[in-house]
């Protein structure tokens, strides 16, 4: 029996973009390096603008895009890499009400955007699509990371 799958208008537009993305923005496996990559999330630190752009396609995000290049670099050159995570679980994302989110340090506080640039309260979200614990998870792994690559000795997390 062939299983018959459905799409909507904005899926297949969705689905056009990324194989148009993928094309567009070929990177190397040393433009970015993974963090984390679990069975609903692939989190990772693009070290090129072009990685920055592939992996944070469909946002808006200051370090994607026509003028996010000068915005990625100066990233870059204050060792405050953004950590782009993208959902990969449907029942997850539809939870979430997006694809992808980020991390990223202003002045020693930790950011958390959605994919429109927006703060959001992450922790409520993934505690009601009952991913808190992994989500958590994602978050240690960057701290873990900017404390051991680049020398950040404290960050902030915003209570809300």
């Amino acid at each position: 029996m062939k299983k018959v799958i459905r799409l909507t208008e904005s899926d297949l537009t969705r689905l056009v973009r990324r194989v148009i993305d993928e094309t567009k923005y070929k990177i190397s496996k040393d433009e970015r390096i993974v963090i984390s990559d679990t069975e609903n999330f692939l989190q990772v630190v693009p070290l090129t603008f072009t990685a920055s752009c592939k992996y944070g396609s469909d946002t808006k995000w200051c370090v994607t895009g026509e003028r996010g290049g000068s915005y990625f670099q100066g990233y870059i050159d204050r060792q405050s890499d953004v950590s782009m995570i993208m959902i990969k679980n449907p029942e997850i994302k539809e939870k979430f009400g997006t694809g992808k989110f980020a991390f990223n340090l202003y002045n020693n506080w930790l950011e958390i955007h959605n994919d429109n640039n927006r703060h959001f309260n992450l922790f409520s979200v993934a505690e009601d699509a009952g991913v808190l614990e992994e989500v958590k998870s994602l978050l240690d792994d960057y701290i873990r990371f900017m404390k051991e690559n680049r020398g950040v000795e404290k960050i902030r997390i915003p209570k809300d």
